[in-house]
């Protein structure tokens, strides 16, 4: 989970257009029209091209980490950044575990340079400056869920987008067939898993806290979040929200009233023990009918992050809304 406002890339905005070879004599370009290269990418409404395979990644955030992970790209990572002390997702194949992070936040231009990166993939850019990067010639790919933290950038992002946001790590590394692999259980896994939930539909509330001190914050209808309530046959409160993170007030919490709240935690290291009595000590909150009936269910931040981590969120609320 990032709650700033961050930009990033969508589902719909994942089509790869590939370098048309040309006929005729054999020659540099078409050599290097034959490998894919130069790559155009969509990336949150605008393109980046990536002029040749790339082979050091900088990683920001744990989705990417996750995501190339699925195409089986792990092995380009060079730096990982932007994880804010968490520790990496569970069930990782090939968890980059002995690459070093560079930054626990938002890494800086000289940050990344410096690591001989020629590549980045993550959350977005805050720190750095684009046009230094640019410079420098190194693309920024962002993860295809984070295009609508703080508005309705581009269409709504789920599964089918982490589906396809693999594939298109998978084409843009070279690992076709290992991301095709992975799509291809995960979406046999979230068949099984919506089969599981309960026919009766709840109301839910999503929300989380970014620090000790922070304010609630919470789960719009743009969000990845979002599409796992849904699939857990859960009606979220904050679907009108044209957003995936905004910071909410108790009071819309109080005045919906869910019957359920998904609680995300360990964003910033947290318990969810921790993160129960931050939400607990909120004036009224013991008077939410799911403070009452004891319906708070607990899900590890990762499990909520656009990417395939969300299988496990989405078992983890399944099963805690049929407690």
């Amino acid at each position: 989970m990032r709650p700033k406002l961050i930009p990033a890339a969508t589902a719909a905005a994942l089509t790869l257009t590939l370098a048309a070879c040309g006929s005729g004599p054999q020659t540099e370009e078409t050599a290097a029209a034959d490998t894919g290269y130069p790559l155009t990418v969509a990336n949150c409404g605008e393109e980046v091209t990536i002029e040749a395979a790339p082979e050091a990644v900088l990683t920001i955030g744990h989705s990417a980490v996750a995501l190339l992970d699925a195409a089986g790209a792990t092995d380009r990572i060079v730096a990982r950044s932007g994880e804010f002390s968490a520790p990496l997702p569970e069930g990782l194949q090939n968890p980059p575990d002995d690459v070093e992070v560079v930054d626990p936040a938002d890494p800086a231009a000289e940050t990344i340079i410096g690591t001989g990166a020629d590549i980045v993939v993550g959350y977005g850019l805050f720190t750095a400056a684009p046009e230094a990067l640019e410079a420098a010639g190194i693309p920024n790919l962002v993860v295809a869920g984070e295009c609508n933290h703080d508005g309705a950038v581009v269409e709504a992002i789920g599964f089918d987008s982490v589906f396809a946001d693999i594939e298109r790590y998978g084409e843009v590394f070279g690992t076709q067939e290992a991301a095709a692999a992975s799509v291809e259980d995960f979406q046999a896994e979230l068949s099984e898993l919506e089969a599981q939930a309960a026919a009766e539909t709840q109301t839910v509330a999503s929300v989380y806290y970014w620090s000790a001190s922070s304010t609630m914050s919470a789960h719009g209808g743009l969000s990845m979040a979002h599409d796992v309530l849904g699939r857990a046959n859960l009606e979220n409160v904050y679907a009108a929200e044209q957003s995936a993170y905004f910071e909410a007030s108790v009071e819309t919490l109080l005045d919906a009233d869910p019957q359920v709240i998904v609680l995300s935690y360990g964003g910033y290291g947290e318990s969810f023990e921790d993160a129960k009595a931050q939400l607990l000590a909120e004036p009224g909150a013991a008077d939410l009918q799911a403070v009452r009936n004891d319906r708070i269910i607990g899900v590890g931040a990762t499990d909520l992050n656009p990417d395939q981590g969300a299988l496990r969120g989405l078992e983890t609320v399944i099963a805690g809304a049929a407690a």
